[in-house]
């Protein structure tokens, strides 16, 4: 048995190491690029109100994504404590053609809802898809 979890216990550290420098590798930043003016526009708003930034990717016509907006982001504690401490930007993925796909693409954006949470400087610190309105506030908290 000693054998077996020593060798149990090495992987799952591989395995962990693994995933953390493959988060850091790709993690993204919320910069302004140029390759869409409403992004721009966000990022020059996050960085003068000095707030991290979450951003929502989403659209009309997916399910997952109404049921965020009406089952969480509506909820007032929820509200209270994004725009308490946090810039939001929305990223509207209805239009197929637009150029936030483009931008969606280059953040490795391949499920909607997705919510990217920035620090300050603009650097990735989380991602996730659907979270309960409790689960919101807790993962908002963790970033602030």
């Amino acid at each position: 048995m000693g054998e077996n979890f020593g060798r149990n216990v090495l992987i799952g550290v591989a395995v962990l190491l693994g995933a953390l420098l493959y988060r850091s590798w790709n993690s993204t930043t919320f910069a302004a690029d140029g390759v869409d003016g409403g992004w721009d526009a966000a990022v020059r708003r996050s960085q003068a109100a000095g707030r991290p930034t979450v951003v929502l990717f989403t659209a009309d016509w997916c399910p997952t994504c109404q049921a965020l907006h009406e089952n969480v982001l509506s909820q007032i504690d929820v509200q209270h404590e994004l725009w308490g401490h946090y810039s939001f930007y929305k990223v509207d993925l209805t239009d197929p053609s637009s150029p936030v796909q483009a931008q969606a693409q280059k953040i490795g954006v391949s499920a909607i809802p997705t919510m990217i949470r920035y620090d300050v400087g603009g650097k990735e610190t989380d991602r996730v898809h659907y979270l309960t309105p409790e689960e919101m506030i807790a993962w908002l908290k963790s970033g602030e």
